[in-house]
């Protein structure tokens, strides 16, 4: 929760919920029962699970240690049963493990940069040990990131800064680091979890978290209500990263990319709650809501510097177009025969898009891959095109039925 986003660090020990226990139950009876893979809870997929979890949390080796690793040897053969059983809490106590480790390494860079640095020894630094094992102590790892940190200096004193500017940027760096995993809840400890799961039967298959799974449906629709601006993080301010061409905030005018949002209010009298400190998304729960309504959103302008006076902004809130992933189409001019010009169509399609909710409703406009590569196509036909290109190379993914429907 955002209160918990605001608490020290050290109070938080994670352990699942009963409606984890129950969202286990069914994403374990989905998975094992009608994936198009035929799949197997046993101890196989149990040591696929335990590698996989284990590659999520900490991927290049850097904060858990050998005797870590041992300590959670039971569990390898383990983590079938308690799927079976609906008890994810195997990898809870994991991930409290790996948030005590983070929190050492932070302290110890950061009393690191206080350290004299010398420059003239010849030595190597290892930045990727995706291919190394663990560390076999905390000397080993501590020599790890005593490298690490000399090499973050050097790239900075090699931009030119000078040093009391660097410290001050490593340290920030190194502090966000412990912030980011302390603002983590115990949903995204489940989603981690079952993602190990998933892609451990197969790489393309993933488990969403409500909010994740509510964030993919608006990206498949290309559209949401709420005020078009894309938030993001700075320091313990959530700030104003973009704001959406032709949307709300964009016809309000006075927010602007940069600009720090440090309280949320509803309606034009509601209290204005403060948001420093709190995670992106709980501040994205707070701005967006239904169309036709009102949120007020004070911000200290980035013109204006941290001591500066702030400003309330009053935006109502609408439907935003998310016009950037959609299909777009353009013609270009090729030789052909005899070095006669042909015109090829050239459609771009960042991603397989579809509104699953319309869809279901059956309405006549729902948004579409499928129907706006349809539409592009004849457009285009009716101005003489000879060829088509449909370029996916940037395209993630998306809907499995509209990749069908639109390649068929």
């Amino acid at each position: 929760s955002a209160w918990a986003a605001t608490q020290p660090a050290e109070s938080v020990t994670f352990k699942p919920s009963l409606e984890q226990r129950l969202r286990s139950n069914l994403a374990t009876k989905f998975l094992a029962n009608w994936h198009y893979k035929d799949t197997r809870l046993d101890d196989e997929l149990s040591e696929k699970i335990f590698d996989g979890y284990l590659d999520l949390l900490d991927p290049n080796y850097s904060f858990f240690l050998a005797t870590d690793i041992e300590t959670f040897a039971p569990y390898r053969l383990r983590l079938d049963d308690a799927l079976q059983h609906s008890d994810p809490t195997p990898a809870y106590e994991m991930f409290n493990v790996y948030v005590d480790r983070v929190r050492e390494r932070v302290k110890f860079a950061r009393a690191q940069l206080n350290e004299p640095m010398d420059f003239t020894v010849d030595e190597n630094y290892l930045w990727d040990r995706s291919e190394t094992k663990w560390a076999k102590s905390e000397a080993e790892l501590d020599e790890f990131w005593r490298q690490r940190i000399k090499n973050d200096y050097l790239r900075l004193r090699l931009t030119d800064k000078e040093d009391a500017a660097i410290i001050e940027t490593l340290d920030d760096r190194y502090e966000n680091l412990e912030r980011r995993i302390s603002e983590l809840n115990s949903d995204d400890i489940f989603q981690f979890f079952m993602n190990a799961f998933a892609q451990s039967i197969e790489p393309h298959t993933a488990y969403m978290s409500p909010r994740s799974s509510e964030n993919f449906e608006i990206s498949m629709r290309l559209s949401l209500e709420g005020i078009g601006a894309l938030l993001g993080r700075e320091n313990e301010y959530t700030s104003i990263a973009s704001v959406v061409p032709g949307g709300p905030a964009d016809k309000q005018g006075a927010l602007k990319a940069g600009d720090k949002v440090l309280a949320v209010g509803q309606g034009e009298d509601g209290k204005l709650q403060d948001v420093v400190g709190w995670r992106v998304d709980d501040v994205v729960d707070l701005i967006r809501g239904p169309k036709h309504t009102i949120v007020r959103i004070e911000v200290l302008h980035e013109d204006t510097g941290v001591n500066g006076p702030t400003e309330v902004i009053e935006i109502v809130r609408d439907e935003v177009k998310l016009e950037e992933q959609a299909a777009k189409s353009r013609i270009i001019e090729v030789p052909g025969e005899n070095e006669e010009m042909v015109k090829v169509g050239v459609i771009d399609l960042p991603v397989f898009y579809l509104d699953f909710t319309g869809r279901a409703q059956n309405l006549p406009d729902y948004r579409s891959s499928t129907r706006d590569v349809r539409n592009l196509i004849d457009e285009m036909k009716a101005e003489g095109i000879k060829g088509l290109i449909v370029d996916l190379r940037n395209n993630g993914g998306g809907s499995l039925l509209e990749a069908t429907t639109l390649t068929g």
